[in-house]
């Protein structure tokens, strides 16, 4: 009876210690067969009534909502990924959605040389195009309206940010052979001119309105905006003459700056899922960032619009990137 007392004592005593290891070897065994196991493939799937966009290096669904006076019909707040050792904003969030990406200087070094612009091009037919707007993890709307007429032609994109309206860009100017000449590019709020760069073709030189510095003008020069039609333009014209792997120059002037020669390369061609449609052999190219202000861009053009942009991509340092999606207008009733 002693023995059998004595004997349940050691059994209950060691009984915790026989469990801790039991499941620390369970444990052990589990951890062994996951890594072991080959890893399965992940499939995407669009959500019915949402679109995906691409922010930078994930991928979200945004509420699909493209008309300007209509309300969204749900606000998401997606964290973009911050890029290491990016500085926090400490402006308020009405002033970082209303902050432009085209406010800070291209580069810190001088200008490249400029090419010469190519002979001739294509231009898209006039139209209006609506897109999603996502900035600061903000959605909103944006509409593209492209106007060429004779001689002249008038740009305006309008934007708005979870309801709240943006400021306005308009690019006016001149058509020739050799596409758009800009006479002056301004940033709008209410119809009112906020921000200019003027394009003084006579003088052959550049002027702002925010600043007293006048640069030189170089042929076939474009602004802020007149490049995406531009760019739509001169592959329009020649498409085979951009297969993937080639490079396409466009010299582009910043907002208070020297006119700086964009390398665009082409990527490739892609299948866009955008809402309501699939887009077939989208052109992709992208060009590098010009300095530590700078930031790549990425722009996807539709053959069957023209090569008008469809997809645009500014990722930008500091949480100032943001991007654009084409989207169908919203029915009216």
């Amino acid at each position: 009876m002693h023995l059998e007392f004595f004997t349940t004592q050691r059994w209950l005593l060691a009984r915790p210690w026989l469990l801790a290891l039991a499941a620390s070897l369970a444990a052990h065994a589990w951890l062994m067969q996951a890594g072991s196991s080959p890893p399965t493939a992940s499939t995407e799937r669009a959500t019915p009534g949402l679109t995906t966009v691409r922010v930078m290096n994930q991928k979200i669904s945004a509420p699909v909502a493209s008309d300007m006076t209509a309300e969204p019909a749900a606000t998401l707040r997606p964290d973009r990924p911050r890029r290491p050792g990016s500085a926090v904003p400490a402006e308020t969030p009405a002033a970082q959605a209303e902050s432009r990406p085209d406010s800070a200087p291209d580069s810190a070094n001088g200008p490249a040389p400029v090419q010469a612009p190519p002979a001739s091009v294509r231009l898209a037919a006039p139209g209006e195009w609506h897109y999603i707007l996502l900035q600061n993890g903000q959605y909103g709307r944006a509409r593209l309206n492209w106007q060429p007429g004779e001689r002249d032609y008038s740009l305006l994109l309008e934007r708005e940010l979870e309801g709240r309206p943006l400021p306005a860009w308009k690019s006016q100017g001149q058509l020739d052979a050799q596409g758009l000449s800009p006479d002056r590019y301004v940033q709008q709020r209410r119809g009112r001119d906020m921000v200019a760069t003027n394009f003084r073709r006579e003088e052959g030189l550049i002027s702002f309105s925010a600043s007293s510095e006048e640069v030189p003008l170089p042929p076939g020069v474009q602004d802020r905006l007149s490049w995406w039609i531009q760019l739509a333009a001169m592959i329009e014209a020649a498409p085979e003459r951009y297969p993937p792997g080639s490079e396409l120059r466009l010299p582009v002037v910043a907002l208070r700056g020297e006119a700086r020669e964009w390398h665009f390369e082409v990527l490739d061609q892609q299948t866009l899922e955008l809402p309501g449609a699939s887009i077939a052999r989208a052109l992709h190219l992208r060009r590098a960032a010009l300095g530590p202000y700078s930031g790549d861009i990425e722009v996807w053009l539709d053959p069957a619009r023209g090569h008008i942009p469809v997809q645009l991509i500014m990722d930008l340092p500091d949480d100032r990137g943001w991007q654009m999606q084409l989207s169908a207008p919203a029915e009216k009733p």
